[in-house]
């Protein structure tokens, strides 16, 4: 039996988690108290780098960190994967979709049924992100995420630390501890950390043209720049623009008020 295995996930652990304040403490109280049953997962943004640096800066030089290839990622996140690896001397593991569950999509919808409908987009998404996902949650205890509340009003009803419901492909169910150490920080915050620390970023995320740049990053044909006057997540599947809100706008990791299964 492993150290993890004896500690109980319940809110007397959250009730203690939550005294610790700064988030690199957190996190790092978290890999010893579980060790490879936590894991910190990124796609690349500002947040999840930030959250690489900040728990190796804590004492923990060999973080798990994983990343969920959709295999439709920008050439400059694979860079950023293997830039960041090279800097704090890690690896990180890529979460890659079925192969058979990916052919027999495109075989029976096309390869760009993200167009078609909003039901359609959230299966690809399903097959592409969530499951993988969800392959890697199969390891875990604790979830260690870089969303923030300043991202939609969505993401603003998110816990800091939260005990979800985990599926297992094996049918059982377990609880799992989902925490989000950078909830409260605005973009600003976490840009100055990274400057003063000199962390890694996403090529994409420093360009600006005419006003326009990148506010999230997910898949290569999925994500596109934003103008001065859209909201946040308004390049994430912009052909849904006339029908979504923001928050609306998910791939289907991330759903407030609802159970992970």
């Amino acid at each position: 039996m492993t150290m993890s295995e004896t500690i109980k996930i319940d809110q007397e652990l959250v009730h203690k988690l939550e005294k610790i304040q700064d988030p690199g403490e957190l996190m790092a109280e978290l890999f010893r108290m579980f060790g490879e049953r936590a894991a910190i997962g990124t796609s690349g943004q500002w947040t999840g780098v930030a959250l690489i640096d900040m728990v190796i800066r804590a004492g923990i030089s060999k973080p798990r960190v994983y990343t969920v290839d959709t295999l439709r990622l920008f050439p400059e996140t694979y860079e950023l994967i293997h830039e960041l690896e090279k800097k704090y001397n890690i690896n990180i593991e890529k979460a890659t979709p079925d192969f058979e569950a990916v052919s027999k999509m495109v075989r029976e919808h096309g390869e760009m049924i993200f167009f078609d409908s909003k039901a359609k987009q959230e299966y690809c998404c399903k097959i592409r992100k969530v499951d993988p996902n969800n392959k890697v949650l199969d390891t875990l205890d604790v979830w260690i995420t870089g969303l923030r509340a300043d991202q939609s009003s969505a993401r603003s009803q998110i816990k800091r630390i939260d005990i979800i419901q985990h599926k297992q492909q094996d049918g059982k169910e377990r609880p799992l501890l989902k925490v989000t150490p950078l909830i409260a920080w605005t973009e600003e915050e976490v840009k100055d950390y990274i400057k003063a620390h000199k962390v890694p970023v996403h090529k994409l995320l420093e360009i600006e043209r005419d006003g326009w740049h990148y506010s999230s990053l997910g898949c290569i044909i999925c994500t596109t720049p934003i103008g001065v006057h859209e909201t946040r997540r308004a390049g994430r599947w912009r052909w849904f623009n006339h029908q979504l809100k923001d928050d609306q706008k998910e791939c289907g990791l991330h759903l407030p008020g609802k159970k992970k299964s």
